[in-house]
């Protein structure tokens, strides 16, 4: 096994500078140091990890809290988390919590009993005391607790850029199918400014609102179908991408044409909306600088530093014509829930 006397002996150097160079400890020249890092290239050294965390009280881990890996946002956000993290020099934890609350808390009480660096949280239980959690904590697209960050896409700004679409489109009568109102999210802003736009241009617009949790595809299809069957004359559809979707395959399988008897447009951006054909309009969420943000702000508290602002807005985008756009079994309910009406 390597040890630390070996990279000493290799670079030429003492033990203590070696472990002054791991520690990020006192001035060291920029030769020594890249003697030492191709010392420990060369034996291919790697750290005690447990006695460097007792030493510098950091475990250079973060935990990541999602609802569902499989969900195209989230698996998205997971890879860039973990990118951003790894060339900060962190390691990620990831904790799927499958919609479970009860699965969360022991994920909760796991990384805080291992004491990890931080915590990135995107999960939506709605029945958990984020603020009783002794450790750094940003959340990604959720109000969790008065004093924790949140780091979100413009939704008001990707509700307008989808209503211009749908304006521009000549839609009359539309739908739009949002989240379950049970989570407290920045999301809900692109509807409500959607279904303003829509009053505003008198285009009727009718709400839907998904059941908590509601992620998978197959409850999508179905939810899609009853909608479509219980709504001929809807001549556009908003919601994000996997619902948005679904509606268009059961549209294309009832004989509808898209977009020429209805319009569907997305909201994510994530790989998934390039898949499909007729090509599928969406907004597109900063995948890469929502992760680097949520990264940036979870060091500096860290760190101990002072937050530049509680809420943090990221600019989206748009697909183009072409559909290509650029990053800056269920135990739910299937059925369509009552439309509800959004304040505006």
């Amino acid at each position: 096994m390597v040890t630390i006397t070996d990279v000493a002996r290799v670079a030429g150097v003492s033990k203590n500078t070696v472990s002054r160079y791991l520690n990020s400890r006192g001035y060291i020249s920029q030769g020594t140091r890249n003697k030492i890092q191709e010392a420990i290239d060369m034996l291919h050294y790697q750290p005690n990890q447990i006695a460097r965390s007792l030493y510098t009280n950091r475990t250079n881990i973060v935990g990541l809290v999602i609802p569902d890996v499989v969900q195209p946002f989230f698996a998205t956000m997971t890879s860039r988390i973990e990118d951003e993290l790894n060339q900060r020099g962190y390691k990620m934890i990831l904790c799927n919590t499958m919609h479970s609350s009860d699965k969360e808390r022991k994920y909760l009480d796991m990384l805080t009993a291992n004491k990890v660096d931080g915590i990135i949280i995107g999960s939506h239980s709605i029945d958990i005391n984020y603020a009783d959690i002794k450790a750094p904590i940003v959340a990604l697209d959720r109000f969790l607790a008065d004093a924790i960050p949140v780091v979100s896409a413009d939704h008001v700004q990707g509700g307008m850029l989808a209503a211009k679409a749908f304006i521009d489109r000549g839609c009359r009568n539309v739908a739009q199918f949002i989240g379950s109102s049970k989570v407290r999210t920045p999301s809900i802003e692109r509807h409500k400014v959607f279904a303003e736009r829509m009053h505003e241009e008198g285009i009727s617009c009718a709400t839907y609102e998904l059941d908590l949790n509601q992620f998978e595809f197959s409850t999508y299809l179905t939810t899609a179908n009853d909608f479509l069957v219980d709504n001929p004359t809807v001549d556009g559809v908003f919601a994000s991408d996997l619902v948005a979707l679904a509606v268009q395959r059961k549209a294309l399988e009832s004989g509808r044409r898209i977009p020429e008897d209805l319009f569907v447009f997305g909201y994510d951006g994530s790989f998934v909306y390039q898949i499909a054909y007729p090509i599928l309009p969406t907004v597109i969420q900063p995948f890469r600088l929502l992760a680097s943000t949520l990264v940036d702000v979870l060091l500096k508290e860290i760190n101990g530093e002072k937050l530049d602002e509680h809420l943090y807005v990221l600019p989206v985008t748009i697909s183009g014509a072409n559909g290509e756009g650029a990053e800056p079994s269920s135990a739910h309910s299937s059925k369509v829930r009552p439309r509800i009406s959004l304040p505006f």
